[in-house]
C-alpha cells in the first residue's frame, strides 16, 4: 500500500491489512513477513494435529462418562506470543486455525499498535471458529510470565493452566540496536523457561489425552545477522535448557521417543552450525526438564523435576525489549 501506516500481507492464505509504525517503534512497528510466514506455516499444522488428538481423546473420555459428547470442538489451544510487535504472527494463526486462544504481548509502548490490529481483526469477523485474540503488556521475566493468565481467567501460578505454544519471531536482540541498549537474550530465556514450567501438562514422553497435553512447544524464527551472537545463543545458553528441532524440515506432531528427540536436536544443531548470515532459521524447542521427568517416570522414579527459574539476564520494563 502507499499508506506507510498500513501494510498488506498474506499469511496462511488469509489477507491482512495491518497497522504499522516504523517511525515511532522502529523494528517493533514493522511486519517481518518472511519470518512470520515461515513460522506460521510451521506451527499451524502442529496445532491442528494436536487439536485433533485432543478432540479424539475427549470424545473417548466423554463416551465413557456422563459428559455431553455432542460437540466435536477440540479443547482450546493456548498460544503466547512474545515480542509480538504488529501482532502479524499471532493474528494470522487465530484467523487460520480454529479453537486457539492467542495472547499477543509486548512492551507498553507497543501495546497500542497490537491492540489496534487485534481489534480490527475481530471487528472484521476474520477470526477462525472458536478462536480468540487478546493483548497484554509484558516485559520479559519469570515472574511476569508466571503472573500472566491466558485470558481464561486462571492465574498461571496455581498450576491449573499453561501455554501450549510460545512464539518468538525475530526477537533475538542485544545491545547496539536502535530501539534499545540492553541485551535481551537472557530475559528471553528466562521468559521461555517460565512459560514452559507453568501448569500441569504431561511431561515430555508421557502419554497425554483429554486431561493433559504435550509439553509446551517454543517456536522461534530468526534471521542470522550475527552468527556468533544469535546462532551461538540458540545452540548455547538456550540449548542448555531446551531440546531443539528444525520446524522447517518436518512440521509434524511432536515425537515422544527420547532417541528421536536427541536425533532431532543434533539435526537442528547441525543446521545452526551450517547457517550463514542472512539465513532464516525456524526452530522448535521443548524444555529439557520435561524430558528428564518423563525418563524418571518411565523408570518408576517418583521425583518431580523442579524449575530453573531465574536463569538468564535480569531486565527492567524498558530493557526487556521484544519484537516480532
Amino acid at each position: 500500500m502507499s499508506d506507510k501506516t498500513r501494510e498488506d500481507v498474506e499469511i496462511l492464505g488469509v489477507n491482512h491489512t495491518l497497522a504499522i509504525d516504523p517511525d515511532s517503534l522502529n523494528e517493533a512497528g514493522v511486519v517481518w513477513a518472511p519470518a512470520v510466514r515461515a513460522l506460521a506455516a510451521a506451527v499451524a499444522p502442529i496445532v491442528v494435529a494436536e487439536a485433533e488428538a485432543r478432540r479424539s481423546s475427549s470424545a473417548v473420555a466423554s463416551s465413557s462418562s456422563a459428559v455431553d459428547s455432542s460437540t466435536d470442538r477440540a479443547p482450546t489451544t493456548r498460544i503466547l506470543e512474545l515480542g509480538a510487535g504488529t501482532g502479524a504472527l499471532g493474528i494470522a494463526l487465530a484467523c487460520a486455525v480454529p479453537d486457539v486462544r492467542v495472547t499477543l504481548t509486548d512492551l507498553d509502548r507497543v501495546v497500542p499498535l497490537l491492540r489496534t490490529n487485534a481489534d480490527e481483526t475481530r471487528g472484521a469477523g476474520k477470526l477462525a471458529r472458536g478462536s480468540e485474540l487478546r493483548v497484554a503488556e509484558l516485559a520479559w521475566s519469570r515472574d511476569t510470565v508466571l503472573g500472566l493468565d491466558d485470558g481464561g481467567g486462571v492465574d498461571r501460578r496455581d498450576g491449573r493452566a499453561r501455554w501450549d505454544v510460545v512464539l518468538g519471531c525475530e526477537i533475538l536482540y542485544w545491545g547496539g540496536w536502535d530501539v534499545f541498549a540492553d541485551d535481551t537474550r537472557g530475559p528471553l530465556l528466562e521468559a521461555c523457561v517460565a512459560a514452559c514450567e507453568a501448569g500441569g501438562g504431561a511431561e515430555w514422553g508421557a502419554e497425554w489425552g483429554a486431561a493433559s497435553s504435550p509439553p509446551t512447544l517454543v517456536a522461534l524464527a530468526f534471521t542470522v545477522r550475527d552468527k556468533a551472537r544469535e546462532s551461538g545463543y540458540v545452540a548455547g545458553d538456550f540449548g542448555e535448557k531446551f531440546w531443539l528441532r528444525r520446524l522447517d524440515a518436518d512440521a509434524s506432531r511432536r515425537e515422544t521417543d527420547e532417541a528421536e528427540t536427541r536425533r532431532m536436536d543434533a539435526e537442528a544443531r547441525a543446521r545452526i552450525e551450517a547457517a550463514e548470515e542472512g539465513d532464516l532459521l525456524v526452530l522448535g524447542a521443548v524444555a529439557k526438564k520435561s524430558a528428564a521427568g518423563a525418563r524418571m517416570a518411565s523408570a518408576g522414579v517418583g521425583a518431580s523435576v523442579g524449575s530453573s527459574g531465574g536463569e538468564g539476564g535480569r531486565g527492567t520494563a524498558e530493557s526487556d525489549r521484544q519484537r516480532a
